[in-house]
């Protein structure tokens, strides 16, 4: 991460349920994340091999993002010895926020404290799914 983006925002945690905007489009966080996970089991595998072996780099797997890993070994820095192991690829979804600023003047909202912004969203893609 670049140093400019660590400046300005931060990592959060977010729940199945919460909403992604991009644009015109808004998805649950569980669809995206089950929509990379079946691209990670086929197509996105084979591309990233093809990617690999283009740098002459083979792995012995047809499907890299396996669960149970592929069987390697290392020899790591200062190791008298090959130790055994798996490796395995994985996919990560993260979520960064700018820093919230702080509002001074709440009469300039038209939100009430029982309503969010995010209820319309989720009422949206509740009446869509």
């Amino acid at each position: 991460m670049d140093v400019e983006m660590e400046d300005t925002f931060k990592p959060i945690k977010c729940n199945e349920d919460d909403v992604v905007e991009f644009g015109d489009n808004t998805y649950k966080v569980s669809k995206i994340k089950f929509g990379l996970s079946q691209s990670s089991k086929s197509s996105l595998s084979y591309r990233l091999q093809q990617e690999l072996n283009n740098q002459r780099i083979q792995l012995p797997s047809d499907d890299l993002f396996s669960q149970q890993g592929i069987d390697c070994q290392i020899l790591t820095l200062g190791s008298q010895r090959w130790k055994k192991g798996k490796v395995k690829f994985n996919l990560s979804i993260e979520f960064y926020i700018e820093d919230d600023i702080e509002i001074t003047h709440t009469q300039d909202l038209d939100i009430t404290e029982s309503e969010s912004p995010l209820e319309d969203l989720r009422r949206m893609i509740n009446e869509g799914s």
